[in-house]
């Protein structure tokens, strides 16, 4: 097992023991009071699990914190983990909430030294140990994923992983007091006490379906992501655990405690037992909680999907035969699902309306798959480039290298090795480029692409050139196509980002192109005319020189690499040294939104015409989604 495993392992056990605190603590304070007697035999045994669960709380953690400085600080032996403990725990963020969580349950652990007195429980003693473990329990965020997310989103990630842990620690806490109670109590005290769980474990279970559906948004993103990351899967499995205890948490009181206040034979065993698998699943759930939050974060990582088909309305939305063919469908399944409903609520006709089900499931479940295209490992990855110019430039020459031959050198499908070939190349310089993911171009030029009756319509360039240029080739494939289209239509006909590249500044912050968001961005390929912008709809236009042919001028910028010209010129459709003379504006968000060609009438050279053409595009922003740059799908 490696360190990291280990690490996961300590915190898992930590947060396990802090969770069994707090529960141990609100069981005794909420629920337990609802039996008519407590024998004394049940306190000392609680009382005791609140000992232990405290100090394997402070041991685990204590592991943990270990761990971690090591880690931090790369130490390599003992001495250097000594040498290193203090500063971690003085100087970083992780030392300081990790020494306040610690400090917090020496506190809530030594506290039955007070609660039990004169062999009765002091309420108040209770409610203030469950102050401190929740406090504890509510210090994650702080030093995990969310935590390490800025701004507004990171405090909604902090409050919602706060809430998260509070309710798991209430619900899923509260279990093996609860199964121990049922170990102790006659089952006419135990009814009253399983009854009183009930509330508490829905509220908690309401808070736990919400606040984690608002950090899967953040920290998952979508289901390329839940299904195709190492952080998806172990998410996948701890909501699968979810359900499970949330399928034993309803037969426990629907059935199982009925059964036990009508005094049915087995209903006490059963009961203990039914419990017994809930807490050891509650225990998994916290497992798989802290093995998540050892791993990044799935929108963080590369997503490789791993199903031979995704979800799409393409069909759909071009073929009205195929729309009446899948609504047909949906139709008949909702009723044959709802009379399948009914049946069991009314416990009549339940074997026809099954046979039913199943019948209309057969005949027409398989036109659902009108609803789905061919996938592909990649299909939902998106270019890390980040569509730099240096990108651009680079696909540009690899384009000439190896794909002019079949392509043609404008990427029309026309090229030399064209002739004679069942299946044309295709023409990259049609629209339908858009409508393919980046991760699909990926796929198709590292593997090639089939014939239909055999052999490959395109070979694969996957052993010829090395991943990068294989999403430069992407790069530029894209800035190609939308330069050519906008020859013909002066303007983008899809979203299209700015290419980034480094910047040098003067009274402006900012080292590359991508720091200017936030500002409307005035591209100029060739010598800047001073026009005095005011702020339009409360954002400041900072112009930008393509060519650092001398000093910016104060609160302007310059390019500082010779790629951010080849790249716009790519874009706009000409030659690099027909480029001179032409203008382009960013908006906020970082896409190109309008464009001068060299010599067209009317530049933005007078300031009405620039403020007009800025005011334009900023009361129509573009909104940046979160799957990246290019979301078309054919």
């Amino acid at each position: 097992m490696d360190a990291g495993s280990i690490m996961a392992l300590a915190r898992g056990l930590h947060l396990a023991a802090t969770v069994s605190l707090l529960g141990t603590a609100g069981f005794m304070a909420w629920i337990l009071p609802a039996a008519p007697v407590i024998p004394d035999r049940l306190r000392r045994r609680l009382t005791r699990l609140w000992w232990i669960s405290g100090l394997v709380a402070l041991l685990a953690g204590a592991a943990w914190f270990m761990l971690q400085s090591a880690a931090i600080a790369g130490a390599g032996d003992l001495s250097d983990l000594l040498d290193a403990l203090p500063v971690v725990a003085a100087h970083t963020r992780y030392g300081n909430v990790v020494m306040l969580r610690l400090a917090l349950l020496v506190l809530a652990t030594v506290s039955p030294v007070v609660v039990v007195w004169g062999g009765r429980w002091w309420r108040g003693s209770l409610y203030f140990t469950m102050v401190l473990t929740a406090g504890a329990l509510s210090l994650q965020g702080l030093i995990g994923h969310a935590g390490a997310t800025g701004g507004a989103i990171g405090d909604g990630l902090v409050a919602s992983e706060s809430l998260h842990l509070v309710a798991a620690g209430i619900w899923l806490g509260a279990l093996l007091p609860l199964w121990l109670s049922l170990l102790v109590l006659a089952p006419g005290q135990a009814v009253p006490v399983c009854e009183r769980f009930s509330p508490i474990g829905l509220g908690c279970v309401v808070v736990l379906t919400g606040s984690g559906f608002a950090q899967a948004s953040q920290l998952i993103g979508g289901l390329p992501a839940l299904f195709g990351t190492a952080y998806g899967h172990v998410a996948l499995v701890k909501i699968g655990l979810f359900l499970v205890a949330l399928v034993l948490a309803a037969v426990n009181r629907l059935w199982l405690t009925d059964r036990l206040a009508s005094g049915a034979g087995n209903a006490r065993r059963d009961l203990v037992m039914s419990i017994g698998v809930e807490t050891l699943v509650g225990l998994a759930i916290v497992g798989a909680a802290a093995f998540m939050a050892s791993n990044p974060p799935a929108a963080h990582s590369t997503p490789v999907w791993p199903f031979s088909w995704q979800f799409s309305l393409v069909s759909v939305n071009e073929d009205a035969g195929f729309r009446a063919e899948v609504i047909i469908s949906l139709v008949a399944l909702g009723g044959a699902v709802a009379l399948m409903a009914g049946a069991l609520l009314w416990r009549r006709f339940r074997l026809l309306t099954l046979g039913l089900l199943v019948a209309v499931g057969v005949l027409r479940g398989p036109s659902l798959m009108l609803l789905t295209v061919e996938a592909y490992p990649t299909s939902f990855q998106t270019s890390p480039t980040d569509f730099s110019a240096a990108s651009i430039a680079r696909g540009q020459v690899l384009f000439g290298q190896n794909c002019v031959a079949c392509h043609g050198p404008e990427g029309e499908g026309n090229g030399p090795a064209s002739v004679g070939l069942r299946i044309k190349p295709a023409d990259l310089t049609a629209p339908h480029i858009w409508e393919h993911t980046d991760g699909e171009m990926f796929w198709w030029l590292t593997n090639g692409i089939d014939d239909p009756e055999g052999g490959l319509a395109m070979a694969g360039f996957g052993d010829v050139l090395p991943a990068d240029d294989r999403w430069a080739l992407i790069d530029f494939i894209r800035a190609h196509n939308a330069g050519l289209a906008m020859q013909q239509d002066s303007g983008f006909d899809v979203p299209v980002r700015a290419p980034t590249f480094p910047v040098t500044c003067v009274g402006v912050e900012g080292s590359r192109m991508a720091d200017l968001r936030g500002h409307v961005v005035h591209v100029v390929a060739g010598e800047a005319v001073d026009v005095q912008v005011p702020p339009v709809a409360g954002l400041s236009t900072i112009t930008l020189a393509l060519r650092d042919t001398a000093a910016p001028a104060f609160g302007s910028c310059a390019a500082a690499t010779q790629a951010a010209w080849v790249a716009y010129a790519v874009l706009t459709g000409v030659r690099p040294e027909a480029l001179s003379g032409a203008e382009f504006l960013v908006d906020p968000n970082g896409w190109l939104r309008a464009v001068r060609r060299p010599g067209t009438a009317g530049a933005w050279h007078t300031g009405q015409g620039l403020i007009a053409a800025i005011r334009a595009i900023c009361v129509s922003p573009i909104k940046q989604s979160i799957g990246g740059q290019h979301e078309h799908h054919h």
